[in-house]
């Protein structure tokens, strides 16, 4: 995938361990989330490990989202698959998904 940002700036999105993009978990599914984690570690013996790993995969499809390291815009995928746009006060790259800035 490929953003093109309004600034001219390219958001390449073709690997894993991108530092400009993220998950968006919704509080109303954050307990669940871990409630589910709960349940597959305490509940699955080693034959249903990797069953139970998978369900938690299937069930939790959150949002992506990617910040242009030229603007700071954040692209937040919406629920009809297109991208709404938000753009930082002070219009720079602010590094909010690198957990090393």
């Amino acid at each position: 995938m490929k953003i093109k940002c309004q600034c001219g700036g390219l958001i390449v999105d073709q690997t894993d361990y991108l530092s400009q993009k993220g998950h968006l978990i919704p509080d109303k599914k954050w307990f669940n989330f871990w409630d589910e984690i709960d349940d597959a570690i305490e509940g699955s013996d080693e034959k249903n490990a990797e069953n139970s790993c998978m369900q938690l995969r299937i069930n939790n499809r959150f949002k992506l989202f990617w910040e242009c390291k030229d603007c700071g815009r954040l692209f937040v995928d919406s629920a009809n698959g297109e991208l709404i746009v938000f753009k930082p006060e002070n219009r720079k790259y602010n590094g909010v998904l690198d957990d090393e800035s």
